[in-house]
């Protein structure tokens, strides 16, 4: 199932057949029925404005890629500003926008480029997750995770990332805030899921962590598609079948219609499978290269003394020294770049 298509469903069966009680809030104050309706209200009328992008898991693969590019890998140690720089620069294409990934295939992939390592279960507990950008006010972008359990269950966001933007209006890093959803929080508490406000503070920290890693994901899809090449290839599909739409409707379900009208598939075009083709190739020439303890690749070597400690010096010619680099290696192929 689309976890998009799960949340509307599930918030518009909510509106239509629940009839919510009031729960208590993280900040020990009653969350009242009216207040929770009004949460899925708010979800439903977002994602029915919102443009929804669903990446397939070579795409997501191939963005993921493009972030290391810039980002650095996992265990490099680069200042945050570099990531922040670029991501200040891409433009969004619509105010609000939806986008959705398999996690499980991400990290699977992940593996298999050497980012990490991760054990079957790990895997297991990793589904379909989306992010809710929200870029309508003129002072601030705000950014909302959303991760499915099962095809038909669902965490809503706890948390809003807010980022403030500038009198440009850029994201400005310096003005971060979370602002926490009392509907959703006051839900997990009354499951048992969040007992105390350690479990509460450990939540929230994994949350912040998923959601700040992971959405440039979403502002590599935003450059590639502002750069117009051939590296991602998009297909706007109805979200319901025709039979879908024709029961909605017989039913009176006009909710259904209009959120889930349609989305844009992404998937990697050949500049993107080049890309990848030459990422694996050389990922595998890289551990050929390590196990096997091969000398460098050939190169030149300038013209230098050699100095002894008899005091002898010998003067170097220019001469290549290494092994010739493998035609299995392609040219590195590079994603799109930001204009200017």
């Amino acid at each position: 199932m689309i976890l998009y298509k799960t949340i509307a469903l599930k918030f518009g069966h909510h509106l239509e057949n629940e009839k919510p009680v009031d729960m208590c809030g993280p900040d020990t104050k009653w969350v009242s029925s009216e207040e929770i309706r009004q949460h899925w209200q708010r979800v439903l009328s977002d994602l029915s404005s919102a443009r929804i992008y669903l990446l397939d898991h070579n795409a997501a693969n191939y963005l993921d890629s493009l972030r290391m590019d810039v980002q650095g890998m996992p265990w490099e140690d680069r200042p945050e500003s570099d990531i922040q720089g670029y991501v200040r620069d891409v433009e969004l294409p619509r105010d609000l926008i939806w986008i959705e990934y398999d996690d499980r295939n991400l990290w699977e992939d992940r593996c298999a480029r050497g980012i990490t390592t991760l054990d079957e279960e790990d895997l297991s507990n990793r589904h379909q997750r989306g992010f809710l950008f929200d870029n309508r006010s003129y002072d601030k972008l705000s950014v909302r995770l959303f991760s499915a359990v099962t095809d038909t269950i669902f965490f809503d966001a706890p948390f809003v990332l807010e980022i403030s933007k500038s009198p440009d209006g850029r994201p400005d890093f310096s003005g971060v805030s979370w602002q926490p959803q009392r509907v959703v929080l006051a839900g997990l508490m009354r499951a048992g899921l969040l007992p105390n406000e350690a479990s509460l503070r450990e939540h929230f920290e994994e949350h912040k962590g998923h959601l700040t890693y992971e959405m440039v994901i979403c502002f590599m899809l935003f450059a590639a598609l502002a750069a117009r090449e051939d590296d991602l290839m998009s297909q706007e599909v109805a979200s319901l079948s025709t039979s879908q739409a024709k029961t909605a409707r017989k039913f009176g379900k006009a909710w259904m219609t209009e959120v889930l009208k349609s989305h844009v598939t992404i998937r990697i075009g050949s500049a993107g499978e080049r890309h990848l083709t030459e990422q694996r190739a050389r990922l595998r020439f890289e551990q050929a290269q390590t196990a096997i303890r091969a000398t460098p690749t050939e190169h030149w070597v300038a013209e230098h003394e050699r100095r002894y400690s008899n005091g002898k010096v010998v003067r170097v010619r220019a001469h290549k020294r290494g092994q010739p680099a493998s035609r299995d290696v392609p040219t590195r192929v590079v994603g799109p770049r930001m204009n200017g």
